[in-house]
C-alpha cells in the first residue's frame, strides 16, 4: 500500500518528566499554603484551648498587690466585743512614702527599725569574718547556800568546859571552831593557825580566861 509517510512511533520523555516535576512541587506548594494559612487563622482559638487564660489570675493578683502597695488609708479594725476597749485604728500609706518615713527613722534611731521586736542593740553573732557565728548567752549565776558562816568568815570558838583552850583550827576560806582534846598536858600551847586562814575571835570575856588558864605556864 502506499500512503503519506507517518511520524516515528516514540514518546516524549524529557517532556514526561518536567511535566510530573512541576506538577509535585505546585501541589506541595499548595498544601504547604494551605496548612499556613489555617494554622494562622486558628492560632489564636488553639492557644486558648492550650492555656485557658491561666494569664488572668496572674493579671488579677499583680494588680491587687499594686493597689496594697499605693493605696492610702485607714486599716479594717474590728468592732469591740461588749465591755472590751476600742481598739486604736491605724492607717497605711503609699509605699514610696513609707520608705522615706523608714529611712527617716534610721537616721534617728536604727534600733528601733523592727517595731515588733523592740530594740534591737545588741549583738547576736561575733564580728568576725567568715561564717556568721552566734554569740552564746551569759551564764545564769548560781546561788550560793548560806548554811554556817560563809567563806572568808571567822566563827566565834566556844570555851571549853574542862579547863582547855579553844583551838582555832587552820582552814583555806572560812575558821571553823575546833575544841582541844580534854588530855592536853600543861605547858602544851595550841599551834599557830596557817598563812592565810582566818583565826577566830574570842568569844568574849570568859573565853578569854579560860584559854588563859589552860594555856599558862
Amino acid at each position: 500500500m502506499s500512503g503519506p509517510k507517518r511520524n516515528p512511533d516514540s514518546l516524549n520523555t524529557i517532556g514526561i518528566v518536567v511535566v510530573g516535576i512541576c506538577g509535585a512541587v505546585l501541589i506541595y506548594v499548595t498544601i504547604v499554603a494551605l496548612q499556613a494559612f489555617y494554622m494562622n487563622d486558628t492560632s489564636e482559638i488553639q492557644t486558648m484551648a492550650d492555656y485557658g487564660g491561666n494569664d488572668t489570675s496572674a493579671r488579677s493578683i499583680k494588680t491587687a498587690q499594686i493597689h496594697n502597695i499605693t493605696d492610702v488609708g485607714a486599716n479594717a479594725v474590728a468592732a469591740p466585743k461588749p465591755g472590751e476597749t476600742p481598739k486604736t485604728p491605724t492607717y497605711h500609706v503609699n509605699i514610696d512614702d513609707a520608705m522615706k518615713l523608714v529611712v527617716e527613722s534610721a537616721k534617728v534611731d536604727p534600733s528601733t527599725l523592727v517595731p515588733t521586736q523592740g530594740r534591737a542593740d545588741k549583738a547576736t553573732i561575733k564580728p568576725i569574718f567568715g561564717r556568721p557565728q552566734p554569740i552564746a548567752p551569759a551564764p545564769t549565776p548560781t546561788p550560793t547556800p548560806t548554811d554556817g558562816a560563809g567563806s572568808g568568815s571567822a566563827a566565834p570558838a566556844p570555851a571549853a568546859g574542862t579547863g582547855a583552850g579553844a583551838v582555832p583550827a587552820a582552814g583555806t576560806g572560812s575558821a571553823a571552831p575546833a575544841t582541844a582534846p580534854a588530855a592536853t598536858p600543861e605547858k602544851t600551847r595550841a599551834p599557830a593557825p596557817a598563812a592565810g586562814s582566818a583565826a577566830a575571835p574570842a568569844a568574849g570575856p570568859a573565853a578569854a580566861g579560860s584559854a588563859a588558864k589552860g594555856n599558862g605556864p
